[in-house]
């Protein structure tokens, strides 16, 4: 191999490298023109994308309107003892604080541990002013007596129920004088 072809060739690979270059270059060049053309596009694409569709939004319903706030309707006193007797509870009581207060947690508390378990059912009513209390048993005359102390009570029970009721302290109260009337004989000793 003569010198000249060493020198060709030496050249031919030095021009083969720098080509070569030039080729990354242009090729990192046009990846990197590719590169930012696609970035371009996708935020074209999905920005355009996130707008609403004007024709949908213009056939849609008009939003509804806001529903007015309902307030809870107090009822009165003459509605819950109706309530009461729709219910058909034999004993109905209304019990008023003396001072014509409010109850408090005390008076709830006393009515409560001065009744019945067995009383069916309790409604505040009057704003705050009255309980009512439904039940198909009756109370004892101790409860009833307790109750009466500390609170107006109202007797709104079934009208046959009062009767027999009535019949019943009466009956109790004759059975007491007989028994105080009557003299007792003293006995012989035997």
């Amino acid at each position: 191999m003569t010198m000249k072809r060493i020198k060709a060739e030496g050249e031919n690979e030095r021009r083969g490298e720098k080509e070569t270059r030039r080729r990354g270059d242009a090729e990192s060049f046009s990846f990197f023109k590719s590169l930012v053309f696609s970035s371009i596009a996708i935020v074209v694409l999905f920005g355009g994308g996130c707008q609403p569709n004007q024709t949908i939004l213009k056939d849609a319903a008009p939003p509804p309107t806001p529903l007015e706030t309902v307030e809870m309707k107090k009822t009165s006193l003459e509605e819950d003892l109706r309530e009461m007797e729709t219910a058909d509870f034999d004993y109905i009581f209304v019990f008023r604080r003396k001072d014509g207060g409010v109850f408090d947690k005390d008076d709830q508390k006393y009515l409560r541990d001065n009744t019945p378990l067995e009383t069916n059912r309790w409604r505040k009513s009057d704003d705050g002013k009255a309980f009512i209390a439904g039940s198909g048993f009756g109370f004892s005359p101790e409860n009833m007596t307790a109750l009466q102390n500390r609170f107006i009570v109202e007797d709104h029970s079934k009208p046959e129920v009062k009767e027999a009721a009535n019949k019943a302290a009466n009956t109790e109260a004759n059975k007491g004088t007989a028994n105080s009337n009557k003299t007792e004989k003293p006995q012989a000793n035997k």
